[in-house]
C-alpha cells in the first residue's frame, strides 16, 4: 500500500505543480522555441522536469528507508535537475552539459552505486578498476540517451514508464521494496506530467526532466542488478533501457560516418526517421512504445538466462527493429501519402462520426448507457470506501488532503477545478480498487460479485463509447500505455509474491479510470456529478481513518 501512496502523491504533486510553473515559465525564460529540428510550431514551456522531480522526492522522503546510495542519489538527482534548468534557460554547449553530468555521476558513485558483475564474467564481483569506469560510462550513456530521445510529445515519459514498470516488477519480486517505491512514485509523477504532455503538448519536461529520468533509470538498473538481486543477468539493463540506448548509438554512428561531430544535433533519431516514413505524430509515439515494451518483455524472458543467450536475443531485437527501418527507408515507404509536412509532421485528421445505425434506432439507448456509466462508477466509488476496516492513517491523510485541495481549488483556483477533480477521482479510484481487493479484510467470497459488477459496467461503457461522438472520447498514446499495463501486468510474477493480486487490480483500475474519464468528458453536469461523488468518497475515507 505504501507504493500505491507513493504513486498517488507523485501524481498529485506533479499535476498540482505544473500549472503554476507554466505560469512563471516566461518570466524564468524556461520556454522551448521552435526551430528546424523540432516538431512543434509554437513556444512551449519546459518546466515539467521540475514537477516530476518534486513528485518523486516527496514520497521518497516520507516513506523510503534510504541508505547511503539512496541519499547520494537524491543529491545527484537534485544536481542534475539544477544543471538541466540552467541548460533549459541558456541552451548550454555540450561541454558544459557534460561537465554537469560528470559531477552528478561522481556524486552517485561516491554513494556506492556501481556495477559489480559483468557479462561473461560469472557471478563473482569484478575488479573495481574495471566496473567503476564502465559504471560511469553506463550512467552517462543512459542519461544522454533519454535526453536525446525526448523529441516527441509523450515519448520520453512513456518510454521511461515502461522501463520503470520492468524495474518495479523485478524489484518487487526480489523484495526490493525501496526501489519498488521509487519506481512507483516516478511512474505516478510521469503520469501526472503526461496529462499535459500527450500530443498536442502544453508543457515539455526539458533537459531537467529528460536527464533526471535517464540518470534515475541508470541508477535503478544498477541497484537492481548489483544490490537487490545480483543473480539477475548483467545484460538486463540493456533490455530495460532498450530503444533509447540503440537510438543514441545509431545516431552517433551516422554522425561519425558523415564526419560530423557526434554532439551536433540533427534529425537522424529514430522518431525523426519514423515521421519521415509517413507516420503521424501519435502513431510514431505509439509505435515506439510498442518497440520499447517488446524490449522490456524480452528482458523478463532472459533475466535468468545465460549471458550468451541474452546477448543473442538483444542483438536479434536490434537487428529486427533497425532492419525493418532501413528496409522501409530503402524502399521509400510512405505510410500516409497525404501527410502534411508541417511542423508536427502530420496531417490534421478530419474525424468522421461513425455510429452504429442499428443500435441508434433505439433513441433511448445512448442516453441510458451514458447515465448507466455515470451512476455505475459513482456507486462503486462511494460503496467501495465503506468496505474493509478503517484505512491506515497515511491513506486517510492523503485522502483528506486531496479533498481539501479540491475545495480550495473550487473557491480560490477556479481555472484548476477540473484538474483537481480529475486528480481526486483518480486517487479515490485507486484507493477503492485496493479496498475491495480480496487480499484485504474484505470478504473474498464476494470477490465474484465485484468482478460481475465491473464486467457489466465495462459492457455498458463499451456500448456508451460506441454510441458517442468520436470527438468526445478519443484514444491517445497514453491510453496505449494503460492498455499495455492491463495486458502485461496479469502475466507478471506478482501473484507468486505474498500481497495484493496486482494483475486483477490493474484491470479493475483501468476499467474504473476509463469509466470516470468518459463521465467527465460528457458534459458539465456529469463532470460536477462525479466531482461531488469523488469529494464525498475522499471525505468518508479520510473520516474513517482519522476519527
Amino acid at each position: 500500500m505504501t507504493s500505491l501512496l507513493g504513486l498517488i502523491v507523485g501524481l498529485f504533486v506533479t499535476m498540482v505543480l505544473i500549472p503554476p510553473l507554466v505560469g512563471v515559465s516566461g518570466m524564468l525564460r524556461l520556454v522551448d522555441h521552435p526551430n528546424a529540428r523540432k516538431v512543434h510550431a509554437d513556444p512551449i514551456p519546459r518546466v515539467g522536469g521540475i514537477a516530476i522531480f518534486v513528485g518523486v522526492l516527496l514520497p521518497l522522503l516520507i516513506w523510503a528507508q534510504l541508505d547511503r546510495s539512496g541519499l547520494f542519489y537524491l543529491i545527484g538527482g537534485g544536481l542534475i535537475v539544477l544543471f538541466g534548468i540552467v541548460d533549459d534557460r541558456y541552451n548550454l554547449e555540450y561541454k558544459w552539459k557534460f561537465t554537469g553530468q560528470v559531477v552528478v555521476i561522481l556524486v552517485a558513485m561516491l554513494g556506492g552505486v556501481h556495477l559489480q558483475t559483468l557479462p561473461f564474467c560469472g557471478l563473482d564481483p569484478v575488479s573495481p578498476w574495471i566496473t567503476y569506469p564502465l559504471s560511469f560510462l553506463f550512467i552517462l550513456g543512459v542519461t544522454n540517451a533519454m535526453n536525446l530521445s525526448d523529441g516527441l510529445d509523450g515519448l520520453a515519459g512513456g518510454a521511461s514508464m515502461l522501463s520503470l514498470a520492468g524495474i518495479g516488477v523485478i524489484a518487487y519480486a526480489a523484495s526490493g521494496l525501496t526501489l519498488y517505491l521509487g519506481a512507483a512514485a516516478l511512474i505516478g509523477a510521469i503520469l501526472g506530467f503526461l496529462r499535459f504532455n500527450t500530443h498536442p503538448a502544453v508543457v515539455f519536461m526539458g533537459d531537467a526532466g529528460s536527464q533526471f529520468l535517464g540518470f534515475t533509470l541508470a541508477y535503478m538498473a544498477i541497484v537492481l542488478t548489483s544490490d537487490v538481486n545480483p543473480a539477475l543477468n548483467p545484460l538486463l539493463p540493456l533490455f530495460l533501457i532498450g530503444l533509447p540506448l540503440l537510438d543514441t548509438l545509431s545516431v552517433i554512428i551516422i554522425r561519425l560516418r558523415h564526419r560530423r561531430s557526434p554532439f551536433k544535433p540533427d534529425k537522424h533519431h529514430f522518431h525523426h526517421r519514423i515521421l519521415a516514413i509517413g507516420f503521424r505524430h501519435y502513431e510514431a509515439v505509439a509505435l515506439i512504445y510498442a518497440v520499447q515494451a517488446l524490449a522490456v518483455a524480452l528482458g523478463f524472458l532472459t533475466e535468468y538466462q545465460s549471458d550468451a543467450l541474452a546477448a543473442a536475443v538483444f542483438l536479434a531485437f536490434a537487428a529486427l527493429v533497425y532492419g525493418l527501418l532501413y528496409a522501409a527507408e530503402a524502399k521509400a515507404v510512405r505510410i500516409h501519402a497525404t501527410v502534411n509536412p508541417g511542423p508536427a509532421g502530420q496531417a490534421a485528421p478530419a474525424f468522421v462520426e461513425r455510429r452504429n445505425t442499428l443500435l441508434r434506432r433505439f433513441e433511448w439507448l445512448p442516453m441510458t448507457t451514458a447515465y448507466g456509466v455515470q451512476f455505475g462508477v459513482s456507486f462503486i466509488l462511494l460503496g467501495g470506501v465503506l468496505f474493509d476496516d478503517p484505512p491506515s492513517r497515511d491513506i486517510a491523510m492523503v485522502a483528506a488532503g486531496i479533498a481539501a485541495m479540491m475545495v480550495f481549488a473550487h473557491f480560490f483556483l477556479h481555472p484548476w477545478t477540473r484538474l483537481f477533480t480529475r486528480l481526486g477521482v483518480y486517487a479515490l479510484s485507486l484507493f477503492v480498487v485496493f479496498l475491495v481487493s480480496p487480499s484485504t479484510a474484505f470478504d473474498a467470497s464476494l470477490d465474484w460479485g465485484v468482478n460481475a459488477y465491473l464486467f457489466v459496467l465495462g459492457c455498458i461503457l463499451a456500448l456508451a463509447i460506441r454510441l458517442t461522438r468520436r470527438e468526445t472520447f478519443q484514444m491517445t498514446p497514453q491510453d496505449l500505455l494503460v492498455l499495455f499495463f492491463v495486458l502485461a501486468v496479469p502475466n507478471m510474477p506478482f501473484e507468486a509474491v505474498p500481497g495484493y493480486p496486482i494483475g486483477s487490480l490493474a484491470v479493475r483500475a483501468a476499467l474504473i479510470f476509463y469509466a470516470c474519464e468518459f463521465v467527465m468528458s460528457r458534459s458539465r453536469l456529469s463532470f460536477r456529478f462525479l466531482r461531488i461523488a469523488g469529494f464525498v468518497g475522499l471525505c468518508i475515507l479520510g473520516f474513517r481513518g482519522l476519527i
